[in-house]
């Protein structure tokens, strides 16, 4: 038990400490824009990475450097694009958020999918918080699994719970001024993050 808790808990300090994804993810739960789809595929991401690092963290550790500032200028990229994409609905933005939520579904299920999958997968720190970190604390535990399952579930409970609020956070962003200002700060939490991934290529 205190194996499976240890990894609940290290899981969802890694997890939080990820910004830019948590506010991405936040940001598509409150437009009622697929928050399921795309929690599950955030789900699915992270117990995968988690569980790669569980069977084969030696391996991946050799080659994982290498590849790294690739995926980190991708990832400057991609958190830059998200800025200004933000920034631009601050700036003219005249509305509040719409209660219908078919209406505010300005993407394609799959293009949901693949947005989340490249702003999770184009992160460096997702890497090496779970392949390389949770990898190597569960490979020396006694019981590797038991550790993996809770920090797989320490993911689910997360993502859900962005998921889930989303709704009842919408009916405060009803107010043009609100929503404004909760892209203004997506744009100021995605230009940090851009920002802090540029400084460490």
């Amino acid at each position: 038990m205190q194996t499976f808790l240890t990894g609940f808990f290290l899981s969802i300090g890694l997890i939080v400490a990820i910004g830019a994804q948590n506010a991405w993810v936040l940001g598509m739960s409150i437009r009622r824009c697929y928050p399921w789809t795309i929690a599950f595929v955030c789900m699915f991401i992270d117990a995968t990475l988690m569980a790669v690092g569980v069977v084969s963290f030696n391996e991946i550790q050799r080659w994982l450097p290498a590849v790294i500032p690739w995926f980190t200028w991708l990832g400057v990229l991609m958190l830059a694009w998200l800025s200004v994409q933000a920034g631009l609905r601050a700036v003219k933005g005249t509305s509040g958020l719409v209660a219908n939520g078919s209406s505010s579904k300005q993407m394609t299920a799959l293009q949901a999918v693949l947005a989340v999958m490249a702003l999770s997968l184009l992160n460096p720190h997702v890497y090496l918080d779970t392949v390389i970190l949770v990898g190597s604390i569960a490979t020396s535990s006694a019981q590797p699994w038991v550790f993996w399952s809770g920090a797989a579930l320490a993911s689910a409970v997360w993502f859900s719970t962005l998921a889930a609020i989303g709704q009842p956070l919408s009916h405060w962003l009803k107010s043009p001024v609100r929503w404004r200002m909760f892209d203004a700060a997506l744009c100021v939490v995605m230009s940090w993050m851009a920002f802090g991934l540029w400084q460490t290529v």
